[in-house]
């Protein structure tokens, strides 16, 4: 395969060697059935940045673009960087139900971002009204938005001058925008693209929304690599995930991202004898981030997929996050996935990672994530402030080009989220010979009785009972009104195969499994649980809604949320 082709300091300079370097590079979207080369992206960019010029758009603005992921997408986000403008690129609303919920979360990002101007799809007319009511003086600009003229008009690129403003999915506050400069994406994208080892000749399909940064990260770091990149909508792929893998398949695919869940879905749609059809020799990456890798995923999916050609090097657990651009650490690509299983209530009990065999009573299974990614610096630091020996529990802390410089307009946020240089990015985690172990997050942990115990590990033990509806649960400690500390379990029922037993069943399990008596389960029905938009479990958000059903079910005489 031909080396990477990315070069440029900063995002717009990135793209614009790729339309020199590789004019044919071609972006597909299947669902639309269009196609657009670097070539035609180069002077649809530039209509598509004039034109948002003699709208007011320039140096200093910021612009929300609420369009599907199309071609136009492509022109309008280019479009904005070329303008010398950042772009945000807000949450789609997967469905109508909700239109003034949907406005008001949109207008609380537009609000604290201070975004004037949103490119609105044609589909999202409603929404964009609302919006104008509960944001005043905010102007929407059609998508097919574009004007005549030179390439001379448009403004210098500053390298240090906002390229995206990305806002967090999390549910427990106000929205906080990870400020992102021109050259900190170029870092980005570079970090990705040699970790990884892109190639021109990579064939990259993406299916992950590009108001994450997996997928806006994912989707440039190929295409501005000179790629073919194909791009599907996320419903797409929920819907009819074997049909993605066909295509996927069909076009020699080499790299593909998603969170874990997204493989499992996998798993379940492509029967053997569909999996006996395709042939997936070209597949060399399988991106898996955004969420906890589980080893059982991993594990599975390579035995799933081998009698299609697929390897055992493919599966490529990942960790990132979009205050560092995207990626933190990768794997040497090429390598098998790297299980360890260690003692879990040591490492709960004392934060160290101590070693023992697979089948040992009380193993917790844990996937390296790799080293750092290019040009990211790392340490790990204990709560005392002492940086972490090697297989020693700690808070991940990460440097360098491709880190965020703080949350828009948020010094408090920014102030708090530093130590000096050092980004602190609320993951908890080890080193073990070299690769880096994420086991949860600081806000997290589970604290009973002054114990500490991580919630993956209590939701692994209550997915396995029969009648989880499709493995969904959150586990997280609360304060009963009599003062005692309990573990919540939150458990989607499948009503066509839980039994009247489920919650004592799970309930038993955990007891005999984690040494603690102090359990609470909860039945609710399927979809309940909810995540953010990058795929992770909302443990806060249930908690609070969970408080306020059950206050409700008080008084209707019910135990259950439902």
């Amino acid at each position: 395969m031909r080396s990477s082709l990315l070069s440029g300091e900063t995002l717009t300079e990135c793209f614009l060697h790729h339309t020199q370097a590789s004019p044919n590079a071609a972006a597909v979207f299947p669902g639309s059935e269009e196609r657009v080369t670097a070539t035609e992206l180069a002077e649809e960019s530039l209509r598509c940045a004039l034109g948002l010029m003699e709208h007011g758009v320039g140096p200093g603005s910021i612009v929300g673009l609420l369009v599907p992921t199309d071609a136009r997408f492509l022109s309008l986000f280019l479009g904005v960087q070329r303008s010398g403008a950042a772009c945000s690129v807000l949450p789609l609303p997967a469905g109508f139900g909700d239109e003034q919920g949907t406005a008001r979360r949109l207008a609380r990002i537009l609000r604290v971002g201070g975004i004037r101007h949103v490119v609105l799809g044609d589909s999202f007319k409603n929404l964009g009204a609302l919006l104008v009511e509960q944001v005043p003086g905010l102007v929407l600009i059609d998508p097919r938005v574009a004007a005549t003229g030179s390439a001379r008009l448009l403004p210098g690129v500053d390298p240090q001058a906002l390229s995206v403003v990305q806002f967090t999915s999390g549910s427990t506050s106000a929205p906080k925008g990870v400020q992102l400069t021109q050259s900190a994406m170029a870092a980005g994208l570079l970090a990705c693209v040699v970790s990884g080892k892109f190639s021109p000749d990579d064939v990259f399909m993406q299916w992950v929304p590009t108001f994450h940064d997996m997928g806006l990260v994912g989707l440039f770091s190929h295409l501005l690599n000179g790629a073919d990149v194909h791009v599907f909508t996320p419903t797409a792929f929920l819907r009819r995930p074997a049909q993605l893998l066909k295509y996927f398949a069909e076009h020699h695919g080499t790299v593909m991202t998603g969170p874990d869940f997204s493989y499992a879905q996998i798993i379940e749609a492509t029967p053997p004898e569909l999996v006996e059809q395709l042939d997936l020799s070209a597949w060399r990456l399988a991106f898996n981030g955004a969420e906890p890798v589980s080893a059982a995923t991993a594990e599975r999916f390579t035995a799933h997929l081998a009698p299609a050609g697929l390897r055992d090097t493919v599966m490529y657990p990942v960790y990132g996050m979009a205050e560092a651009t995207l990626g933190i650490t990768f794997p040497e690509p090429g390598s098998p996935v790297r299980v360890l299983s260690v003692d879990r209530a040591e490492l709960a009990a004392t934060g160290r990672a101590k070693p023992v065999a697979r089948d040992a009573r009380g193993a917790k299974d844990v996937v390296a994530l790799g080293s750092p990614v290019h040009g990211i610096g790392m340490r790990l630091m204990t709560q005392e402030g002492r940086e972490c020996a090697p297989g020693e529990l700690g808070e991940v802390q990460i440097t360098g080009a491709p880190v965020t410089s703080g949350y828009y307009n948020n010094p408090e946020a920014t102030a708090a989220a530093f130590d000096g240089r050092w980004f602190r990015t609320g993951d908890v985690g080890f080193q073990h010979e070299g690769d880096l172990f994420v086991t949860g997050r600081t806000k997290e942990m589970v604290i009973v009785r002054g114990q500490n115990f991580f919630p993956d590990d209590i939701e692994a033990i209550a997915r396995e009972a029969p009648g989880v509806y499709r493995k969904r649960c959150v586990a997280f400690s609360d304060v009963e009104e009599s003062g005692a500390e309990v573990v919540r379990v939150v458990v989607e029922a499948d009503p066509r195969k839980a039994g009247a037993n489920l919650a004592s069943e799970i309930a038993a399990g955990v007891v005999r499994e984690m040494d603690f008596s102090d359990v609470r389960v909860h039945l609710v029905k399927p979809r309940w649980i909810t995540r953010t938009t990058s795929g992770k479990w909302q443990r806060s958000l249930t908690r609070r809604r969970l408080a306020e059903v059950n206050a409700e079910a008080v008084t209707a005489g019910q135990t259950n949320a439902d």
